[in-house]
Order: C-alpha cells, then sequence, then structure tokens
C-alpha cells in the first residue's frame, strides 16, 4: 500500500483518526472522488492524472481503507459522509463537483441529499443505492456481513476476488489494485478488514437512498459497465441486468442522463480510462 504514485497527505480527525487523501492540480472547478468498498484513492489514479491539468483534484482514501486508519469505527454511510464533509472543509472546497463508486456512490448521494447547496454537480459511477432490497434482504445480507459468517461467505469470495471488477483486465494493472489494497484482495483477511467490510455492508443497508432520489436537484451523470459482476447483487437478483437497474434508478433522478458502456465492469473508470474521462470532461463543462 506504499506505492502510492500521488503525494499523499494525512489530515488528523477526532478518535485517533487519520485519513489519507491527495489533492492535486489547479482549475476553477474542483472534482472530489470517493471510492467505493474494499477499494481506495489508487483507483482514481488513471482520471486525476487525466484530469489534473484542467481540475483541483481531491480525492481520499475511506476510514478503514487504504493508508486511513482501520480503527473501531462504526463505517456507516453517515460516518462517511461526516468525515468526507469535515475534510472538504477543512481544505476550504467550494462548490465541488462531486464522484462516488459503488459504496462511495450510495455516499455521495447520501452527502448530496444533506447538503444539497454545497456541490455543483454529481456524477455516480457504478454507484450502490440505485439497487432496492426488501427487509428480508437487507437482513439476509447483514447476516452475510456478520464477523462469524464473512469470512466463508460466497459473497466475500465475490467481492474479494479484485478480477471481478473488471470486463477484461491487464495483469500489469491487477497486480497493482491487489498491492494497493492488499488488505482485502489476499487469501488471508484480517480481523480489521472484515469488521470494515461487515459494518459497510451493513451500512449500506440500513440507509438506503433509493426513494429519495427524487430529491436530488442538481445535475447528475450516471455511469455503470454493462457487464458489471457486483451490481445488482447476483445472488439476490440475478434476474435483473446492470442496465435495466441503472435506468430505473436515473429515470427518479430529474435533472440526469445515463451512459451505459459495452465490455465494461465494475471498475469503469480505470478499465475505460480514456473514454471516462473525455465524458466526464464533457459533463463538467456542459451547461445546464
Amino acid at each position: 500500500m506504499e506505492d502510492y504514485s500521488n503525494p499523499i497527505e494525512f489530515m488528523i480527525f477526532k478518535n485517533d483518526l487519520d485519513v489519507a487523501f491527495t489533492d492535486m492540480g489547479k482549475g476553477e472547478k474542483t472534482l472530489v472522488f470517493v471510492h467505493g468498498l474494499a477499494s481506495n484513492l489508487p483507483v482514481w489514479k488513471k482520471n486525476i492524472d487525466f484530469l489534473k491539468e484542467q481540475y483541483r483534484c481531491v480525492a481520499l482514501d475511506l476510514p478503514g481503507h487504504g493508508l486511513s486508519t482501520k480503527g473501531d469505527f462504526p463505517y456507516s454511510i453517515t460516518f462517511y459522509m461526516e468525515t468526507l464533509m469535515e475534510l472538504l472543509k477543512r481544505l476550504r472546497v467550494e462548490k465541488p463537483i462531486l464522484i462516488g463508486h459503488s459504496m462511495g456512490g450510495q455516499v455521495a448521494i447520501k452527502t448530496v441529499l444533506e447538503y444539497p447547496d454545497f456541490f455543483e454537480k454529481l456524477i455516480l459511477v457504478a454507484a450502490a443505492g440505485l439497487e432496492t432490497f426488501t427487509i428480508p434482504e437487507r437482513m439476509m445480507m447483514k447476516q452475510f456481513a456478520s464477523l462469524n459468517i464473512m469470512g466463508s461467505s460466497q459473497y466475500l469470495k465475490l467481492i474479494s476476488n479484485v478480477k471481478n471488477y473488471f470486463y477484461e483486465v491487464g495483469q500489469d494493472d491487477l497486480d497493482d489494485l491487489i498491492r494497493f489494497n492488499s488488505d482485502f484482495y489476499t487469501t488471508n483477511y484480517q480481523l480489521k478488514a472484515r469488521r470494515v467490510l461487515a459494518r459497510s455492508i451493513a451500512g449500506m443497508m440500513d440507509e438506503p437512498v433509493f426513494s429519495q432520489l427524487k430529491n436530488l436537484d442538481l445535475p447528475t451523470f450516471v455511469i455503470y459497465g454493462k457487464n458489471d459482476q457486483l451490481i445488482p447483487n447476483r445472488f439476490l437478483h440475478a434476474i435483473e441486468t446492470t442496465e435495466q437497474l441503472a435506468r430505473r434508478g436515473q429515470d427518479l433522478i430529474p435533472n440526469s442522463e445515463l451512459k451505459i458502456y459495452e465490455k465494461s465492469g465494475h471498475f469503469l473508470q480505470y478499465e475505460r480510462s480514456q473514454d471516462f474521462n473525455i465524458d466526464i470532461n464533457s459533463f463538467i463543462e456542459k451547461v445546464f
């Protein structure tokens, strides 16, 4: 994990929490990148390296991930939101474009709903939160997420195999991503890593945002990979396609547009970085 290529800084929070982040580039607009579960800020490397030439780019390792502290924290969506907002306020970020991937997309939706005037635009990348779960399904997911069950669950094996995040990935990229977050992408799951996964999954189940999508009143760009193996949940919602899920959720967001990438998986911003960078740059510069 020490092999991050962009300069890393640390911000000290209360309760012995240190948050790793990068703050690079210059420009009138600021882009804020929030990664997903079992991920970290280097997943944005191919995007920040391109976009920092035109924009200020801020990305963080959420608590429990990457180089940030892996303590005994709630790891709820609200906890992640509060950490993100404190970071942005202390960095004096104004009217940023918020970009959230996977669980980070659900965090981004929650944050924009709570602080609607703070952000200029929202970009949701293979976002959690557009998938709906019944009450029994939520209970089942939280059971799977318990520390006693997760270590041997098929769901953990799915989310901890980085190959499942791509349609097609080169070995060099695969090795980099595994090395950057070896806590999750190894066979020896540490107790701290399992705790982060368990509480984060429970947090996503406890704080659904689908019913509130209609309240997002800022320009929103929704992007998914057609071959996403993680969203929708392949154990509970095997019949539904990623495209169906994306369209159902995007239809509820008033001022939004949708793009589905062919031959692309869950880490589309990494796998299809050139297309992704061009598309979000166009969306950022678009006048609404």
